[in-house]
């Protein structure tokens, strides 16, 4: 697979949350594992979709779903660590929304991750993707 290199601009972030990685989430080799990485990634995604007033699933059986998601995990992370994970709108249409991800350790700032999640709103209704309404475009500042 080709690497793709993801380079985001510090003014992108505007949400931040910290989250320590616990002894559940490492392999034998003691260190994080992709799969509890992405856990925690959809974890902050989660958090800060909160923090713009969108709930999980809205009146209308409509919810913000991962279509695309790209990461790069840049150094090891051991367990009991606390990470720093910055988020920001990185590009939104009528139809999707790409959130940008930084993640860092907090006791010195080095780099640990960084990802893209690109989001769709899925009906439950209509059992298909739809264009984002209104309010969840002003709420994510388009």
């Amino acid at each position: 697979m080709k690497a793709q290199e993801l380079d985001f601009d510090d003014g992108l972030f505007v949400f931040e949350t910290v989250m320590r990685v616990r002894n559940n989430e490492i392999d034998i080799s003691q260190h994080l594992t992709l799969e509890s990485l992405t856990a925690l990634l959809t974890e902050a995604e989660i958090r800060f979709l909160y923090s713009k007033g969108i709930k999980d699933v809205n009146a209308d059986f409509q919810i913000l779903t991962v279509t695309n998601s790209q990461l790069e995990v840049v150094n090891r992370v051991g367990a009991r660590e606390d990470l720093l994970f910055e988020l920001g709108v990185e590009q939104l249409t009528d139809d999707e929304v790409d959130i940008a991800i930084k993640v860092t350790r907090m006791y010195d700032g080095t780099s640990v991750a960084k990802a893209r999640l690109q989001l769709n709103l899925y009906d439950y209704r209509l059992n298909k993707i739809v264009a984002l309404n209104k309010r969840i475009k002003e709420a994510l500042g388009g």
